[in-house]
């Protein structure tokens, strides 16, 4: 940025010195003095005859030079700035400038020549011209400093619609009249200074950051061309005749004010990105916090989650559990005898099916023995029924203590009779287990309230061995049929019956 600057203060300077070697020397290519040093004041045309306008002054070349060289010198710098930076409101100060500093050259009596000194006229329309150009470029200027779309559009569309008139009025100075050019050109000047005098006060009261110094860069135009306005059309007098440096005084005062602004607003850009900067790095840093604390709160969202899933998880294995043991007592419940504790009925039935089918599967045999208590009625009678249930409860004791294998299951089947289901037992190894069962319970006393109730067992067996045409029914009914055979021969004895196809003997 330094360097920048450095290399623009260079390039003024260089301008500046050139411009000035130009206007003191008679005889170069491009813009110089009238070669007769007899100089036109424009305005004066406007009070006396043409041909009478011609001053004989003596010019200081080197005050003039100076001031209209360093004139030109500050818009081509603008220029040379806009190559910079590229911003269209550098390059309209420059158009401003350049046509001010032609302005100056003018009112200072230096009309300016490109061919030959005979080139120019006084009847040319230069004046008119560069005031409406310079008008024009200002207020576009202004438009695009203060963005006036966004404070106003009102205000916007005004000065749009003087711009636009002003450049329909551009090409009419070619056919108007020079004192009629010359008379709009002053009411021109002073009605869009008073435009961007009110502009600027409008800006002021919208505390806009640049409006005091456009204020005073309008307010200082529109006292010039107010006292030009009065002192031509109240006392006949032209100001720039009379006094040649009060343009000059106008000019570097508007441009030196101008370039402050301009200055003030690159500042003000400057300060405005390094808040937007600072803002931008706290927006940053929130958004870091933001993040951080969300991950945070995610985390411990996460191990909360995961702790009360598994807290639920295991309430749901231990209600599993639970459920489990209360299905599989359910089960006991539904399959045991409340009584006794052996197996009930039902049980039974799915139970010698299962057995029956396993038994056909691997060929096996399988033994059902229906044990019936002797005489089971006097025990209620004489004793109640409390001594027959604990006569019951007794007897199911022994039969539990007989069965030797896990396989071997004894059930209630009802009343006071009880059914032994025997895998894989032959007829001789029922029979031997019946026997077994009968002498235990005929060698001990059962004993109830203490009274000796002797107790005996009928046995009936019954032997599966794949015999055609056998159902589990047909099983059991043969094992009946020998307990009934057990029964009508005396009691206390083990029979047996043998299946043999869908006859049985």
């Amino acid at each position: 940025m330094i360097q920048k600057l450095a290399l623009l203060s260079a390039l003024f300077c260089v301008f500046l010195l050139s411009t000035f070697f130009i206007y003191i020397t008679d005889g170069v290519i491009g813009f110089h003095y009238d070669d007769f040093k007899e100089n036109v004041n424009a305005y004066s045309y406007l009070l006396n005859n043409p041909e009478t306008t011609y001053l004989s002054k003596e010019n200081s070349f080197f005050t003039d030079g100076l001031a209209i060289g360093s004139a030109f010198a500050l818009a081509f710098s603008m220029f040379f700035i806009y190559l910079a930076n590229g911003r269209i409101t550098v390059l309209l100060l420059c158009g401003y400038f350049l046509s001010s500093a032609m302005l100056l050259s003018l009112f200072l009596g230096f009309p300016l020549s490109i061919v030959s000194a005979g080139f120019y006229q006084l009847h040319s329309v230069d004046i008119p011209v560069l005031i409406v150009i310079s008008k024009l470029l200002l207020m576009w200027f202004s438009v695009l400093i203060f963005k006036a779309k966004s404070i106003s559009i009102r205000v916007y569309w005004v000065i749009k619609s003087i711009c636009w008139l002003l450049l329909f009025y551009l090409p009419i100075c070619f056919i108007l009249p020079i004192k009629i050019s010359l008379y709009l050109s002053v009411y021109i000047e002073l009605s869009i200074s008073t435009l961007l005098l009110i502009v600027g006060v409008y800006l002021i009261q919208k505390s806009h950051r640049l409006s005091v110094l456009f204020t005073l860069f309008v307010f200082i135009q529109f006292i010039f061309a107010l006292l030009n306005f009065v002192a031509l059309y109240v006392f006949s007098i032209d100001v720039y005749y009379k006094y040649p440096y009060l343009y000059t005084v106008s000019f570097w005062l508007s441009g030196s004010i101008t370039v402050f602004m301009l200055s003030r607003g690159y500042y003000y850009q400057i300060q405005d990105k390094k808040i937007a900067e600072q803002k931008a790095l706290k927006s940053l840093d929130k958004s870091k916090k933001a993040q951080a604390e969300l991950l945070m709160l995610q985390e411990e969202s996460q191990e909360k989650l995961e702790s009360r899933v598994q807290e639920r998880t295991l309430e749901l294995n231990i209600a599993l559990q639970e459920l489990e043991s209360v299905n599989k007592e359910l089960a006991e419940k539904n399959t045991l005898d409340e009584l006794t504790g052996l197996y009930n009925r039902r049980y039974y039935d799915q139970k010698v099916v299962a057995e029956y089918r396993r038994s056909r599967r691997n060929l096996t045999p399988l033994s059902l023995v229906v044990i019936d208590i002797d005489h089971f009625k006097k025990v209620n009678d004489n004793h109640g029924h409390i001594a027959g249930d604990q006569c019951l409860i007794w007897v199911a004791g022994k039969i539990k203590a007989a069965l030797g294998r896990v396989t071997d299951l004894g059930c209630r089947y009802g009343g006071e009779e009880f059914c032994l289901i025997l895998p894989e037992t032959d007829t001789k190894g029922a029979i031997s287990l019946a026997e077994t069962l009968r002498e235990s319970i005929e060698s001990e006393i059962f004993v109830f309230d203490k009274v000796k109730i002797p107790m005996t067992i009928s046995c009936g067996v019954s032997t599966y061995w794949q015999q055609p045409d056998i159902t589990p029914e047909n099983i059991f009914a043969a094992a009946d049929e020998a307990l009934y055979s057990a029964k009508k021969n005396g009691r206390n004895q083990v029979q047996k019956k043998i299946l043999t196809g869908s006859t049985e003997s």
